[in-house]
């Protein structure tokens, strides 16, 4: 299928149904943007009007520290400026349209298109091999992100462990206030290992931060991701001037292809860190994808700690990026007590089989269990 026969391909609606969801965490994560005990989502489920669904997860987090988004704010945009414009019978242009014309919000526009990309797809199955140039692989290398850690034989343990189960990077969440004596704890498991190791600072660093930086631009010969805020391109300048080798993996800053262009015209990416609901959707990561392969730009597939339905369509996307080291995208046990899938997203020494995703489900009853609202739009 071209990209032309799938905007062209008409998509009918019954009813939405947003539901608000919170699934508990087997660990408490710890970033340089707070911490979570449990993942806080918005699923949008689409019915046609033959009852078949569409599922889509609208990744953002329920606090605007991460983006301007926050769950309960994305489910209002969804009921007052997406779902009045919806009809019983429009194409898949036509939706995207009516997206196109919310500015922002991509997180939310994300997750309307993932449900109605499931209804068309089982309408007339296809492979996104037809609208990706790069072939795609069937072994996804995954990777953990490991939150910030004060307790340095906690975290020696945990690195421990991560490197026992074969995960292809390690990549630590780090901020200016962060314990290097914890880093120095674990660097012998780190460089005899030789482990592919990451860091990501969430945008936490200022240039008064800089002498605390250069603890990691200077230790480790490594890519560290949003090291600085998205709108201070000024102190990545200033970083860059003191630290020639830095690396840096862009991420909060990419919200568009135009994010991603600008800052290669610039020299001022290494990787991009690619999130399909910050892009606003699968459309637009596509181009992105494509535009990454066409220029030489190192990309990966990031995660937020989706559940199963936003995690699949990740590691769809994570396929067709044969070059990439690993991508965030640990297996379903790594963080919760239940997954709303079944099967779960299981991994095998580092690597989970796309292939073996195909029989994964929603599973409504789990949830409906988790589901603190839920609100139902009539078509």
């Amino acid at each position: 299928m071209t990209i032309n026969k799938l905007l062209e391909q008409t998509i009918s609606l019954q009813r939405l149904e947003l539901h608000l969801i919170d699934l508990p965490q087997i660990i408490t994560f710890k970033s340089g943007i707070g911490t979570r005990n449990s993942r806080e989502a918005l699923i949008v489920k689409w019915i046609d009007g033959n009852g078949n669904a569409g599922y889509g997860e609208c990744a953002c987090r329920p606090d605007p520290y991460y983006s301007v988004e926050y769950r309960d704010a994305a489910a209002d945009v969804i009921q007052k400026f997406i779902a009045p414009f919806l009809k019983k019978e429009q194409s898949y242009a036509d939706i995207l349209a009516i997206l196109k014309k919310v500015r922002g919000w991509n997180f939310t526009k994300a997750a309307v298109e993932a449900a109605v990309l499931q209804i068309a797809r089982q309408q007339q199955p296809f492979d996104l091999s037809d609208l990706i140039t790069a072939d795609p692989i069937e072994k996804v290398p995954v990777g953990i992100s490991l939150g910030i850690y004060q307790d340095k034989d906690e975290c020696y343990e945990v690195v421990q462990q991560a490197i026992a189960d074969g995960f292809q990077r390690l990549k630590f969440k780090i901020s200016p206030s962060v314990d290097t004596q914890v880093f120095e704890h674990i660097n012998p498991l780190l460089f005899d290992n030789k482990v592919h190791t990451g860091f990501d600072a969430n945008g936490s660093f200022y240039e008064k931060d800089l002498d605390a930086f250069a603890y990691f631009a200077n230790t480790y010969q490594t890519v560290i991701e949003q090291a600085f805020p998205p709108d201070r391109f000024d102190v990545l300048q200033k970083a860059k001037k003191r630290f020639p080798t830095l690396q840096i993996c862009a991420d909060e800053e990419v919200k568009h292809l135009g994010d991603v262009m600008k800052l290669h015209q610039l020299k001022a990416i290494d990787e991009l860190n690619l999130k399909i609901g910050r892009v606003g959707g699968i459309t637009n990561s596509i181009e992105i994808i494509n535009y990454c392969e066409a220029e030489g730009i190192d990309c990966w597939i990031g995660g937020m700690f989706e559940t199963g339905i936003g995690r699949i369509a990740n590691l769809e996307l994570a396929s067709f990026l044969p070059t990439a080291k690993a991508h965030d995208l640990s297996p379903s046990a790594r963080y919760f007590q239940e997954d709303i899938i079944k099967p779960e997203v299981t991994m095998d020494r580092g690597f989970v089989e796309f292939s073996k995703l195909d029989d994964c489900m929603v599973v409504d009853d789990v949830l409906e269990k988790y589901t603190t609202e839920r609100i139902d739009i009539l078509i």
